[in-house]
């Protein structure tokens, strides 16, 4: 029995933002520090453009959940705080006693959440490169231009750190989610009734 579990709008939301991440990461290593061979020119205006889909996917993300109602299954709430403490004895593997946390466990909603904020913050560091007549003000809660690279690095550090996380939430929660990120679907087998096999 085949169970949808990531509708196609959660699927191109989820897939958007993972190639976005990984070129805003990969053009952003080259602009701090690029080599011979590709036009800077043409990949900070990629860079550039890479992170505005970034950000409307977000935008995309937040209308979606708020229209559906079920921001509630992503963003970590205080409903989820009492179960991180025994999700985290299962992730470890110090316990095999797994309760049904809903569509996703509190550590992927924790993760979810953060990376949200990560969104949000790298959206406001990025106003001062965007509006640079107003660059001296847009980047003073950062520190100017030089802190806001570091805070670029920092979230670019951030998403390399938890991606592998995220994947390992993944695989420790169903390792059939991973196909439902691609069909949509997860296999289910039927339960069986008492004397049936």
């Amino acid at each position: 029995m085949k169970l949808l579990l990531h509708p196609l709008p959660v699927r191109i939301f989820h897939w958007i933002m993972f190639f976005s991440v990984s070129y805003l990461v990969a053009t952003g290593l080259y602009l701090h520090d690029p080599w011979s061979g590709l036009p800077y020119g043409v990949v900070r205006k990629t860079h550039t453009l890479a992170g505005i889909i970034l950000l409307l996917n977000f935008l995309g993300q937040i209308y979606y959940y708020l229209a559906t109602g079920k921001y509630t299954e992503i963003i970590l709430t205080r409903h989820d705080w009492p179960n991180l403490r025994s999700f985290s004895r299962y992730a470890l593997f110090i316990t095999e006693h797994h309760p049904n946390y809903g569509r996703y466990n509190p550590g992927q909603k924790a993760l979810f959440t953060m990376w949200a904020l990560a969104v949000i913050l790298s959206g406001m560091a990025a106003l001062p490169y965007v509006f640079s007549e107003y660059a001296s003000w847009l980047g003073r809660p950062f520190g100017g231009l030089m802190g806001t690279r570091i805070v670029f690095y920092g979230i670019m550090m951030f998403f390399l750190a938890t991606i592998p996380l995220h994947l390992y939430l993944a695989f420790t929660e169903e390792p059939a989610k991973l196909q439902a990120m691609f069909s949509g679907y997860v296999k289910k087998e039927p339960k069986c009734k008492p004397g049936q096999e």
